[in-house]
């Protein structure tokens, strides 16, 4: 990452001539585009599209599908059950449309499993017989079935963008990938728009709009053609959307963030529960109300998918507590009641939150069959192809692909992947870093940033959303009504924390650095610069113990029972030492300046504030963690402050992985009283009683201390004891609910874990 602030005198004269700012003419160069091709990136044009003529076997492909009209002959369309085969399916069912005897077909997932097979063949030619059959998004490993379809007198051609492996069919084939001439990341889609753009010149335009969410959604890079067709795509589906595509999407508007985590998923529900045959209509037909009814459909498959994926993803989480980093840094995991279906979203979810590759395997049988997902410095395709000699069925691309295997081949599979990785891949890779976001500083002008970043959509795979890093001392967040959510308005900037940032509240004293997202927002016709938070990491820490305790006092409400072993400062400097598998935790400023000094090594590792960036086991230094801070894939949490309770370390070890204190400091529980924790309780009551609607926690805190007497830390505590006896609860609008049955303080475990005189 570019570090220094200021610009060179060449990067603003490049700006200058280029029309843009100097901060987004080095974004740009920091990812690779040269000053002369800036300008093509920005605003893509068709006429920059290369020629399909450019991938082999594309002149032969468009001969004998011309052949096929002319005879009268039958075509089948063969896709696969993805968005991105249905968008390809879709491509060429519309071009054919009227000028051919074409039909379509996709095999079901769980019956048929993936690409094509002499099975699903037989059933295709009793029932169509067709004479030509076109595979899109598949079919390059289809040796066997093209030799049966040869047997039957049937031609084929493939047209694929998978990578080929050392066999290629016997027929027409179509793959940018085997010789990887002109431009060669294309989706399926993508190759079938070539050969409809090969056969019909300009007509090619108008199926951009589904070539362009099947390129977004299959996560190619969005460079070249994809750019181009990605651009050109989503503008088509603003400005005359397809009926189905705006009924399924909700929108009028389509952005490549809503294709992404909106459109495709849909798209995909009905193939990875069942069969994706259906969700081709979205595309070809025209009647509202059988639109409206699949539309209906694919909303809730794509629920039902969710939930499924959401179990996966579960349970291959608490499959990987005491997963060790240092040795095994790739995901392999079985399990038999995983539905095939979802393990390729299943496998992302898990390369995001791990920060390495991910292979998941369902089945029950003999034969296991699974998807992996990688890292962008892990070519997953290259990686599993060094293991072929145990696969059953294998295919894919650099971030992505499916394997089969005999369930016999497993556990060997994994041996072999594990000690792969650790051989060929140096820990460093696996260590999540922010070298990719672009600094700024306070004084940024980030609205026009904002504006300007408008012109890299649309975003995603090969040219992500940038993120940016902010850092600054003394940004202090406020909560967002009585929700989890904080914010932080100032300098012209908006930034926005959810869930995982509450306990940001007040509490950014010292140098942070701050990694979010940035776009315009819009308020009453005010247009802003809004940020996400993706990150918080602290440079210096400078939270007062005030702003600590406060931090803490969730620790009050665990009850944990776990052994808590002592251990030296030689050994933890040896564990700050290794990249993976210790976070070293501290409760206030004055620990934290001990743990530096007693253990140099700690100055070199993120130090994060509350909220955790990622389950990827990093040494680090927590400094307060938040109540949902999982320490699980940690091999150990070292304990070098006081807590506020006794329970808290002990809670760790029993629940999440081995504890360890590292000076034997004792809990600095703070004090409360029944009668402290009963005038609170009335004040609330007299509140509640009056139908008070107040405007803010801050107000709330204020007019309740004022009642009772307390101070803040007595009014924190008597607020989580309340809530956790289910007494009091307030609303996002600020309205406060008060429950008066009858019940004991001890009941609550943060009374019980408070100093209290009774």
């Amino acid at each position: 990452m570019e570090k220094d602030m200021k610009f060179s005198a060449e990067e603003s004269a490049a700006a200058r001539r280029l029309g843009i700012s100097e901060r987004f003419f080095r974004l740009l160069r920091m990812r690779g585009i040269k000053e002369e091709e800036m300008q093509a990136f920005l605003h893509p044009s068709l006429s920059d599209l290369t020629s399909p003529f450019d991938i082999r076997g594309m002149k032969a492909a468009a001969d004998r599908v011309r052949l096929a009209m002319e005879r009268g002959e039958k075509i089948l369309v063969f896709g696969d059950y993805d968005c991105d085969g249905i968008c390809a399916i879709s491509i060429l069912m519309l071009a054919l449309r009227g000028r051919a005897d074409a039909d379509y077909f996709i095999p079901n997932r769980q019956t048929d499993g993936y690409g094509m097979n002499v099975a699903s063949l037989e059933r295709i030619i009793a029932h169509r017989r067709p004479d030509l059959v076109i595979t899109v998004d598949c079919g390059i490993t289809a040796v066997k079935e093209a030799e049966f379809l040869k047997s039957q007198g049937i031609d084929l051609i493939v047209t694929d963008h998978h990578e080929p492996q050392s066999e290629l069919p016997d027929c027409i084939v179509v793959d940018a990938k085997i010789d990887k001439t002109g431009f060669y990341d294309l989706c399926g889609a993508g190759v079938a728009l070539k050969l409809t753009q090969a056969l019909f010149g300009g007509e090619y335009e108008k199926y951009l709009d589904i070539c362009a969410i099947a390129t977004i959604a299959d996560v190619v890079p969005l460079v070249g053609d994809n750019r181009i067709i990605a651009y050109h795509g989503l503008k088509k589906c603003v400005a005359s959307p397809r009926r189905g595509v705006k009924m399924l999407s909700g929108s009028e508007k389509l952005s490549s963030q809503d294709v992404m985590f909106r459109l495709a998923p849909r798209i995909n529900a009905a193939g990875r529960l069942g069969s994706a045959m259906k969700a081709v209509g979205l595309f070809l037909d025209e009647d509202y109300f059988m639109l409206k009814s699949l539309a209906e459909e694919l909303e809730r498959d794509n629920t039902r998918r969710q939930e499924i994926c959401e179990q996966v993803v579960a349970d291959a989480k608490r499959a990987l507590r005491g997963i060790d980093f240092d040795r095994t840094r790739i995901i392999v995991l079985h399990d038999p009641k995983w539905e095939g279906g979802v393990l390729g979203i299943a496998a992302a979810r898990l390369v995001e939150e791990f920060k390495c590759p991910a292979v998941l395997f369902s089945g029950d049988g003999e034969e296991y069959k699974g998807s992996a997902r990688s890292v962008k410095n892990v070519n997953v395709f290259e990686l599993l192809s060094r293991h072929s000699e145990l696969y059953t069925t294998f295919g894919g691309h650099a971030q992505a692909a499916g394997v089969g295997l005999l369930a016999e081949n497993f556990e060997r599979f994994a041996q072999e992947l594990v000690a792969d990785v650790a051989e060929n891949y140096p820990p460093e890779e696996f260590l999540p870093h922010d070298d990719d976001a672009l600094p700024l500083g306070v004084d940024e002008d980030f609205l026009s940033l904002a504006r300007e970043l408008e012109l890299l959509e649309p975003t995603g795979y090969g040219n992500p959303k940038p993120e940016f890093v902010l850092e600054e001392e003394g940004i202090r967040f406020e909560r967002i009504g009585f929700g989890p959510h904080v914010k932080y308005a100032g300098g012209g900037l908006e930034l926005m924390g959810f869930s995982r940032f509450s306990s940001l509240v007040g509490t950014t004293e010292g140098r942070t650095a701050f990694e979010f997202s940035l776009g315009v927002g819009c308020f009453r016709n005010r247009l802003y610069a809004q940020g996400v938070l993706k990150s918080v990491t602290a440079r210096t820490v400078k939270i007062d113990d005030a702003h600590a305790r406060m931090m803490c006092m969730h620790q009050l409400g665990c009850t944990g029972k776990g052994r808590v072993e002592p251990v030296t400062l030689k050994q933890a400097a040896e564990w700050a030492a290794q990249p993976f598998g210790t976070a070293f935790v501290v409760f206030s400023r004055r620990g934290h300046e001990r743990l530096l000094a007693d253990v140099p090594g700690c100055a070199s590792l993120p130090v994060f504030v509350g909220a955790q960036k990622w389950l990827n086991p990093a040494s680090c230094v927590v400094f307060a963690p938040s109540a949902g801070f999982d320490f699980s894939y940690f091999k150990r949490v070292v304990a070098a402050d006081a807590p506020l309770s006794e329970s808290y370390l002990p809670h760790i070890a029993e629940d999440m992985c081995p504890c360890f204190t590292l000076y034997g400091d004792e809990a600095q529980p703070p004090c409360i009283t029944d009668a402290k924790v009963r005038a609170a309780f009335v004040a609330f009551d007299t509140m509640a009683r009056r139908g008070e609607r107040v405007r803010t926690p801050q107000d709330l805190a204020n007019a309740v201390r004022a009642a009772a007497k307390l101070s803040a830390e007595e009014y924190e505590l008597s607020v989580l004891i309340l809530q956790n006896l289910g007494l009091i609860s307030v609303s996002d609008r600020g309205i406060i609910t008060v429950s008066r049955h009858k019940t004991e303080l001890e009941r609550s475990a943060y009374y019980v874990n408070a100093r209290h005189d009774r």
